[in-house]
């Protein structure tokens, strides 16, 4: 009899590339501001967005507002209609940049997202007014709970009344779509489904990690992503560089305890290219991958591998899978264990 890990591995194999031979075979879209990205579905009601996303938190790294005002518009002119955010990024900063230069020229032709990380509903709340504020827009696209950490992370924070100012802000209509992400382990992800199933409920679209180091450690994409997908959640893929971990670097998970030196640079010492990072995930049955552009240079790199995306077969998939392997885990997914 087949197992049921055997059934979720190749039922998540065969849905990835369904999905990905439809929307392949499709002709890349417009609206009134030009040539848009290839779009996927994102909502059960088969509103669809770009594959790709930018992410907000490296649009907030640069202190030149013109240099941040240069990669909003160059995202638009490339075809980017979708585009990430969270409250707690650089202090607002990245939220305060799109309520200047995107929203004010572009708001109906994109779809905009934001998070909220705070942990009782009164701080919630403030933060949606802060970032509707910021963001200036009276609605959003998306509203997320920001990184659910553990089980019991889960279970304080809807104690606390965060789920119920969500379900709130999506009846007032300030946020069309509710979602959450989980960054840590994907056994969190299954607990707080099973929650809202309980509870009757339903939220519409989740983020998370999903990149070819996964597969082989604690992974999303073999234990989260098929029940998402079987709930018809929209899923954004995330760190599908590891938060750049893949290239060496030191990012804000990384323990103490693991030297800089000690990091990998997955690419320099492997067969693999960095657009065979991004053309795995896009091979998965994803809504978007989410990638963050803090250059006019990166912001190219990155489209340019959607826009030339080379279809993966199942034995490149496991080639990439397999080459990636060693690397899985405490060097390059350390944001996996920060909570244990």
């Amino acid at each position: 009899m087949e197992s049921r890990r055997d059934f979720l591995k190749k039922t998540t194999t065969l849905t990835a590339f369904s999905i990905f031979s439809s929307w392949a075979s499709s002709s890349a879209a417009s609206d009134e501001l030009g040539e848009t990205l290839p779009l996927r579905q994102i909502t059960r009601s088969g509103q669809k967005s770009t594959a790709f996303t930018l992410g907000g938190y490296h649009m907030g790294i640069t202190e030149d507002p013109k240099e941040a005002e240069r990669i909003i518009e160059h995202a638009i002119e490339l075809g980017v209609r979708l585009f990430d955010n969270a409250r707690v990024y650089h202090r607002g900063r990245s939220e305060e940049y799109y309520g200047r230069f995107l929203t004010p020229k572009y708001r109906e032709n994109i779809f905009l997202m934001t998070k909220s990380a705070s942990r009782n509903g009164a701080e919630v709340r403030k933060d949606l007014d802060k970032s509707l504020k910021a963001l200036n827009t009276d609605y959003l696209d998306l509203w997320q709970i920001h990184t659910f950490t553990t089980k019991e992370d889960v279970d304080n924070r809807l104690n606390e009344g965060v789920l119920d100012v969500f379900l709130e802000a999506k009846e007032q209509g300030k946020a069309k779509h509710i979602g959450f992400t989980s960054h840590q382990n994907p056994s969190t992800i299954l607990y707080f489904l099973d929650v809202l199933k309980a509870r009757g409920l339903e939220m519409d679209i989740c983020q998370m990690p999903l990149n070819v180091c996964d597969p082989s450690y604690e992974s999303f994409q073999k234990l989260a992503l098929p029940a998402l997908l079987d709930l018809k959640y929209g899923v954004i893929a995330m760190k599908t560089m590891a938060g750049g971990s893949m290239m060496g670097k030191r990012i804000d998970t990384t323990p103490k305890e693991i030297a800089t030196e000690d990091i990998p640079d997955v690419v320099s010492e492997t067969s693999m290219t960095y657009a065979n990072l991004h053309q795995y995930v896009y091979a998965l049955p994803v809504s978007s991958l989410c990638s963050g552009c803090d250059t006019l240079q990166k912001l190219e790199e990155n489209v340019g591998v959607l826009r030339n995306l080379k279809k993966l077969s199942n034995a490149d998939m496991e080639r990439l899978v397999n080459t990636a392997k060693p690397y899985a885990g405490k060097y390059v997914e350390n944001y996996k264990r920060v909570f244990g």
